[in-house]
């Protein structure tokens, strides 16, 4: 069964603040060196000085980017720069924003959800994590006990009751808007009427939770409770800290996306790489189309259509080619294939899997130190960009797949399995800023 929550929620003060678009921020973990300096030149209460402070040579166990975040926490705080709410609330939430030349909405909500150990309930990840991030974001969220970013999950709205229920708070005007710097716009709604909390959490209660982004904060999450429930050990089963902040997003929503994740090879040898067309017949149907702009269109459009079949097909280009290649899919013989590599059926049918393990380590025979290496392969969510890197020769070697299905990920994180490495890329990511939530022990989690 899902708890999920309302909450009191930490937010910007518009009055104070100004436009919010120029204090929110993406997730920590995709912001660049570049975009850490342009945020925080770009305001004084930057959301980065919170989530992804700067560190120095000179930092100490008492003075360092979480300790100084939390002093810009409190100290925030005090002058009203963050606010609370007073009561209880769910938030709907509404993102436009532009996508392969048009603009898509997606619509979801933030609350809280009851923290489970992975295993022993509704909550299902479909990813591996790292500790060196998770003891990074437990250091932060020890010295602040607040949870800036929320971690984004799916759910099944087949019959549209919680769609709809949202949808008339998203009709009326919102809380809070903004356009952020990528030209993206947050429309922020408040849900605080009971009758209405209590719809919610019931419509909630029975369905299972997909965690689509961020693994490493949930797991962050369960390890921050442990310490809290030891340090409180009479703590009500309410207690703030049992919860973590939580977008919610319907799986059948038109507007979420998933982007491919592209495989780059700087270091590859061209003649080696073709080994994937002279020894490949056995697992492809070899397809090629000429280097011209007719020709490109044409891969992609055929890319595209076995991805609307649901067929496995791998786009491969090298630097110096004469040809734009698909590699469709032997079904048969690549579920065989990888069932003898000890590959679960759930997993066979991943356009990365077959990349990955059948092409990359099979017919190219790299290994997974190789691999591990980030001088040797890199990952590109952007066509244009990848085939341009190929193109240049910054990498010689380029292998495309179509992006993992939402169906894909609920069928893994049902099996109780995990997806592999750069697997999934939902975009856009949620920003942290919009919503937070304090943790204070002497308090509970109201449940209408």
């Amino acid at each position: 069964m899902a708890v999920v929550a309302p909450f009191r929620a930490l937010r910007y003060n518009p009055d104070l603040v100004g436009d919010l678009g120029r204090v929110i921020a993406p997730p920590y973990d995709i912001i660049s060196p570049a975009e850490q300096d342009a945020f925080y030149a770009m305001h004084p209460y930057h959301m980065v000085r919170l989530e992804l402070g700067k560190t120095t040579d000179q930092d100490t166990p008492g003075n360092n980017a979480h300790t100084r975040a939390s002093r810009y926490l409190q100290q925030w705080r005090r002058e009203g720069i963050l606010m609370r709410e007073s009561e209880p609330a769910f938030f709907p939430y509404e993102l436009e924003y532009p996508f392969a030349g048009d603009c898509k909405m997606r619509h979801g909500f933030f609350g809280l959800l009851r923290l489970e150990e992975f295993g022993k309930g509704c909550v299902r990840p479909h990813e591996r994590t790292f500790q060196k991030v998770k003891d990074e974001r437990l250091a932060l969220l020890v010295q602040c006990r607040v949870h800036f970013s929320p971690i984004f999950v799916l759910f099944s709205d087949a019959d549209g009751r919680v769609r709809d229920l949202m949808q008339a708070h998203l009709s009326k005007k919102p809380l809070v808007e903004c356009r952020d710097f990528r030209g993206c716009v947050h429309r922020l709604h408040r849900m605080s009427r009971p009758e209405e909390v209590r719809h919610l959490r019931n419509l909630m209660a029975d369905n299972d939770i997909y965690i689509a982004d961020g693994h490493h904060r949930y797991e962050t999450a369960l390890n921050y409770r442990r310490l809290m429930m030891e340090k409180h050990p009479n703590a009500s089963f309410e207690a703030p800290f049992h919860y973590v902040l939580t977008y919610f997003c319907p799986m059948e929503d038109d507007g979420l996306v998933v982007l491919p994740t592209h495989r780059l090879l700087p270091r590859l040898d061209a003649h080696r790489a073709l080994r994937v067309i002279d020894k490949g017949e056995a697992f492809f149907r070899l397809l090629s189309f000429s280097m011209h702009d007719a020709g490109r269109a044409a891969w992609q459009e055929r890319l595209a259509s076995f991805r609307a079949q649901k067929e496995i097909a791998i786009g491969f280009v090298h630097h110096g080619g004469d040809a734009y290649w698909v590699l469709h899919v032997n079904r048969s013989a690549a579920r065989s294939y990888l069932a003898n590599k000890g590959f679960p059926e759930v997993l066979q049918d991943l356009d990365v899997v077959v990349v990955d393990h059948l092409v990359l380590r099979g017919l190219l025979g790299l290994d997974d130190v190789y691999l591990s290496d980030a001088e040797n392969i890199r990952f590109s969510h952007d066509l244009n960009e990848a085939l341009a890197a190929v193109a240049s020769g910054e990498a010689t070697v380029g292998f495309f797949v179509n992006p993992t299905r939402v169906d894909q990920v609920r069928d893994v994180a049902q099996a109780g399995l995990i997806m592999p490495h750069k697997a999934t890329y939902f975009y856009p990511k949620v920003f942290s800023g919009l919503v937070m939530h304090p943790m204070d022990s002497t308090e509970t989690v109201e449940l209408p």
